[in-house]
This record gives structure tokens, sequence and C-alpha cells, in this order.
């Protein structure tokens, strides 16, 4: 019989339940990223303060066959929540997943959520609607409203492309390139935030419901510590003007539990001193501090990237750099 649980932090079947999601979102892929048990727990664990958590199962008899995580924004858009739901192939068609999905509408009601957000991943050249994700989101009156194209490259990266690359990405005078492994400096904290939040506004969503919000140094702290606790390493270079102004960042993230991908988060340049190879010239600085790393990036076999399939300058990067286009994720939102 199939029914649904809600999960504690500390619930003997968390990990089933974990196990179980992320199979259903790996399954029939290219090679993707999913968070770590390690990471998860970690974040599950911690007191709720811009961000609440809640965990749905689904079970048959006592199996866990696949689940949903609920987030629920504290600060902004408080009237959205955002689904990741999932149930393993070989227990789908049963109703497993309208079962979690009405759980789902009823942790809404009772947190007054009127717009529900989730992310689904389709294979380049399949049509949303026509990917099985797509089809149960639509069902469920969530439709697309945004895409970008989840990119790979592999890992250890060819250093004479590198070498080749970082040539013909010299930093322009003016400029100067600063690279760290890290908690962010003292010293760049304020400029890091400040463009941590130009970002949250440049970066396109759609008609997503989201909004810009305003990073300031205390976040950037926090956002080091929790992630150093979840095991993960920020690599990681800004460019500065002359008057050490902030004129764009790029971050890798490296996690001490997944010995398959590196992450490549976000690339930024200031509107003010974009057109002149800034963007280039940091991801080409990140990637000679990824390999100088060692031992630490041993093993690792791909970098994943997101890019907004309207951001031309920057797919036009990823694809001098050799990232290759190997699905497309799409944003989804509608009402509860």
């Amino acid at each position: 019989m199939l029914t649904t649980r809600r999960l504690t932090a500390d619930d003997p079947l968390l990990r089933d339940w974990h196990e179980a999601v992320r199979d259903a979102h790996l399954a029939d892929r290219e090679p993707a990223w999913w968070e770590s048990w390690e990471a998860t727990r970690t974040y599950l664990a911690r007191p709720a303060d811009r961000t609440a958590y809640v965990i749905v199962a689904a079970l048959d008899g006592g199996v866990v066959v696949g689940g949903a995580e609920v987030s629920l924004p504290l600060v902004d858009d408080t009237d959205t929540l955002s689904v990741v739901l999932g149930v393993r192939p070989v227990h789908r068609r049963r109703g497993a997943g309208d079962l979690v999905a009405a759980e789902v509408r009823a942790v809404a009601r009772e947190h007054g959520r009127t717009v529900a957000q989730t992310e689904v991943y389709v294979p380049a050249g399949v049509a949303f609607e026509d990917w099985c994700g797509g089809a149960f989101a639509r069902r469920h009156g969530l439709g697309s409203v945004s895409a970008e194209d989840r990119l790979l490259v592999d890992l250890p990266y060819d250093p004479d492309r590198l070498g080749r690359l970082t040539d013909a990405a010299q930093v322009p005078e003016g400029y100067r390139v600063v690279s760290f492994t890290g908690p962010c400096p003292d010293d760049l904290a304020p400029e890091w935030a400040r463009m941590r939040t130009q970002m949250n506004e440049d970066v396109p969503t759609g008609e997503l419901t989201r909004s810009a919000s305003v990073v300031d140094v205390e976040r950037i702290r926090t956002s080091d510590v929790r992630m150093a606790e979840q095991g993960w390493t920020k690599v990681r270079s800004v460019v500065l003007t002359a008057d050490g102004g902030g004129a764009g960042y790029t971050e890798l993230f490296v996690s001490a539990h997944d010995p398959d991908f590196v992450l490549q988060d976000d690339t930024l340049v200031d509107r003010a001193h974009r057109g002149r190879g800034l963007g280039a010239a940091l991801k080409a600085a990140n990637l000679r501090q990824l390999a100088s790393l060692g031992e630490r990036v041993a093993g690792r076999r791909w970098l994943q990237t997101h890019t907004e399939q309207g951001n031309v300058a920057m797919q036009r990067t990823n694809e001098r750099f050799g990232f290759r286009r190997v699905d497309v994720l799409h944003e989804c939102e509608g009402a509860v």
C-alpha cells in the first residue's frame, strides 16, 4: 500500500529518502551532479533561518520509493515554495508521485504558500512536455517559465587548451585578477557582497517569481561557514580595478563527498566592465587554481555549469572552454 510520511532530520528513513529521490532524478540522463548525503543531512539538521524544509517520503509498505524536499523561503518570496520531487523508475505509474504532490499541496496550505516552483531536466532535443518530468509538472499545473542549458567539460582539464585560453584571455591593463581558495578575505568581502547582489539582480529568471535579494558581508560569512560544514571548498577568482573595486568574479565548488563532479557556480562581470574579455580571464585563472589543488581534486571527472539559453556572451565563452550541452533545465512555476 502506498503512503506518505513526513520525515524529521533524525528519522532513520532519511537516507533511504535521499537515495530514492537521487535515483529518480539521475535515471536516464547524462552524468549529473546530485547533492551528497553528507551535505544534505548537514543542512537539514540546521535550525531554519532563511529557509525551512519539509521532507516527504513515499512508501510502499516499509520501503521508500520516492519523495520530495519542500523548501519554504522565510525572508523573501514568502508566498512561494520550491519542491524537488521524484519516484524511482521501477515504482512509477502507480500513483506515488500524485500522492507526494498531494502532500506537498498540504504543506503549502499549512504555510500559506500560493505559488509552487520546481526544476525539470529534459534531455537535449526533447520537448519539455514529451519528457516524463515535464508531463508530470504540467499535469500538476506547473509550466516552464525559464530554461537554461546544463553543460559539462571533462576533468582533468586539458592543460594545453588551458594554456591557449590563458594566452588568449590576457587581463587588460588597469585590472588584476586575485585567486583564492576558501573563505572570502576580509578586504574583498564588501565588494564580493556588492557583486553577489548584482548577480541576483542580473541573473535571468524568465517569468519565475523570485526577488533579487540583497547580499551583505554577514551573508557572505555565513555562506562560507555553512558550505564548509557541508564539505565544500570554494575556489574563487576576482578581477579588481586599479582602485581595488570589484569588476567581476567567478567560483568553483569542490565537494569532499563527491568523487566525480566539480561545480561551476556564478561568473559575473560588472556592467561597467563588460566587453573586455574579463569573463574568460576569470574562468582561465580559476581553472589554473583548480589544477593547482592536486590531490584534493584528483579523480574528478566532470566540471558542470548552467547557462541561460539567451545569454549569448556566456554561451560563447563556455563553448570556447570546451563545455558541451547535455540537457536543459526548465524552471517551472504554477499556482498551488
